[in-house]
């Protein structure tokens, strides 16, 4: 985060009960200059993950993602207030002077919302694992941290259960079983860093609750285990611009990981199992291009009038309900109102390449639990198809492959 030999945006600062943290550092935003603090803290749980995978035949290379990691690692540990609330977010399109006072300061979004602390206190207490032999005293504080993070997420659900959306927080689409799977990840990360066994019990808990919004042929279709946003089983879920769809598949890994003599062990395998022929199923609806498709929906969506502006930011639900009906009647049919969208449905907020790297992410926990070669090959292909096999033969990535396209 900084333009030459100096850092950028030291004036930004987020304000909570008369105490004030500076926001700058982590990983700016891919467009522009804004900064979310989830954002960083998925980048570092992904750069932790690499490393694992590295370590024993290139340390080099995972001592470096380790490196880079501490850096995203450190802005998510001090943009907390230590009471539930953060600074998560900034708007910001350009450099800044770093002069506290002038025109171009930018204020700092502060919330305390149970989905992000639960996201984030996954991250920390995984980020703590992962140090445990390279640096056991940012490894405590890591895990530390992570229970505190958790309960105060736990705390704020029990109060006031799924929230709507803070404006512009990218988590602003959640639904409720996304609620229960983050809370179930978290509690398997911490379980899995420190061996508490009242983390255990809340990770298979959340994690009953979350199957309860599974498909298991309700919806009668040719294939199941999709999840819905919540137990009534009335809408499905599915993303735009931003996505967290392999958060079901990463929180049933975790339970099979971690808690392999639980009594719902194999309630849990048949779960993700499930869900792989669900992604395996999709896969084939875009042949022979080999992106997944960005979502199932079911035409009765539309009359969710309370779930809309969930999904679309900025959008009128009155003024655009028929443009909605056009673009879901555009994608794949599958009879009785079931229809399949190679892109999301959108308006405000456009974007493909999170949805499909996060299906992607999802094929990728699956194959690898699995052992099913079929979806690695999946995952595969949507690398591929982001660095340029697709129809344009262009890269979607600036710096990885070739034929950019112009960004704006």
């Amino acid at each position: 985060d900084g333009h030459g030999n100096s850092n950028c945006h030291g004036e930004l600062s987020a304000e909570h009960e008369g105490k004030k943290i500076t926001y700058n550092g982590g990983g700016h935003d891919a467009g522009d200059l804004s900064q979310q603090t989830l954002q960083t803290g998925e980048v570092v749980q992904a750069l932790f993950e690499l490393s694992q995978k590295v370590k024993n035949y290139d340390p080099v290379f995972s001592g470096r993602l380790i490196e880079e990691a501490c850096w995203g690692l450190d802005f998510i540990l001090r943009t907390r207030f230590s009471d539930g609330f953060r600074a998560f977010s900034a708007g910001c399109c350009r450099w800044t002077n770093n002069y506290i006072g002038d025109f171009d300061d930018e204020p700092v979004r502060c919330h305390n919302r149970s989905i992000d602390n639960w996201i984030l206190a996954g991250i920390q207490a995984y980020s703590g694992y992962c140090l445990s032999e390279e640096d056991p005293d940012r490894s405590w504080v890591c895990i530390d941290t992570a229970k505190q993070d958790y309960k105060f997420a736990l705390q704020r659900f029990e109060e006031v259960g799924m929230e709507n959306c803070v404006l512009m927080e990218h988590t602003y689409n959640a639904s409720l079983s996304q609620y229960y799977a983050a809370a179930s990840w978290s509690a398997s990360m911490i379980y899995n860093a420190c061996g508490d066994e009242w983390f255990a019990g809340q990770a298979a808990s959340f994690a009953s609750r979350m199957l309860e919004c599974q498909d298991t042929g309700e919806a009668g279709l040719a294939f199941s285990g999709f999840f819905y946003r919540d137990d009534t089983k009335s809408h499905i879920v599915h993303f735009n611009h931003q996505a967290r769809e392999h958060i079901f598949a990463q929180t049933l890994q975790a339970l099979c990981s971690t808690q392999k003599e639980h009594p719902d062990y194999d309630k849990w395998v048949n779960s993700l199992t499930s869900y792989s022929l669900y992604i395996k199923a999709m896969y084939k609806y875009s042949a022979p291009y080999g992106m997944l498709p960005a979502g199932l929906h079911h035409i009765s969506e539309i009359d969710d009038a309370d779930t809309f502006p969930l999904m679309h930011l900025y959008t009128s639900y009155e003024k655009e309900k028929e443009n909605y009906l056009k673009q879901l009647e555009s994608g794949t049919s599958l009879g009785n109102g079931y229809y399949i969208r190679q892109f999301p449905i959108w308006f405000s907020f456009r974007g493909n390449t999170a949805v499909q790297l996060s299906s992607a992410k999802s094929a990728s926990i699956c194959g690898s639990f699995l052992n099913d070669d079929e979806l690695i090959e999946i995952a595969r292909s949507q690398m591929y198809w982001v660095s340029g096999k697709n129809p344009f033969r262009q890269s979607l990535i600036y710096g990885e492959g070739h034929n950019y396209a112009q960004h704006y």
